[in-house]
């Protein structure tokens, strides 16, 4: 489980995560990629898909999923498999989002990602994954400072 704190409202914060044109800004992909494609529909049934390309592939990697379960500004849950641009999945997991605001303008979010195998769990924690998304999360914070 990874917990967050925002100084926004959890609506905002919602909006943050889930719309777009805000994940594009605040997304980060290793170097040498580029986002394109960003899609969200945060509804049940709805689909996520995030894909980058590099100089070599295009797709290099795609994100895809499905929201199974949506309870506006408090709860989300989504699937999401990883794949290659060849198909190749290289990894899936089961992914919740809590939105609770604990003080007016203070948002804690507490992401739970739950994978198919404990080997599967430790390979992403040892990939640093968590490093990348708390970076993720700060240029979150810098756009909600500036109102964006």
């Amino acid at each position: 489980m990874l917990t967050r704190t925002f100084g926004a409202p959890r609506q905002v914060v919602w909006e943050a995560m889930f719309t777009p044109a805000s994940m594009r800004r605040w997304m980060m992909l290793p170097p040498g990629l580029t986002m394109t494609v960003c899609e969200c529909d945060a509804r049940v049934g709805g689909a996520l898909r995030v894909a980058s390309r590099s100089e070599e592939a295009d797709p290099f990697m795609t994100i895809s999923g499905e929201f199974t379960e949506i309870v506006l500004h408090e709860r989300a849950v989504h699937t999401e498999t990883m794949a290659l641009g060849d198909g190749q999945v290289i990894g899936t997991q089961l992914e919740t989002h809590e939105f609770s605001e604990d003080a007016p303008g203070v948002t804690t979010m507490r992401i739970t990602q739950t994978y198919p195998s404990k080997d599967a769990r430790d390979e992403v924690v040892a990939s640093g994954m968590a490093d990348g998304m708390e970076s993720c999360y700060a240029r979150i914070d810098e756009l909600l400072a500036r109102g964006a």
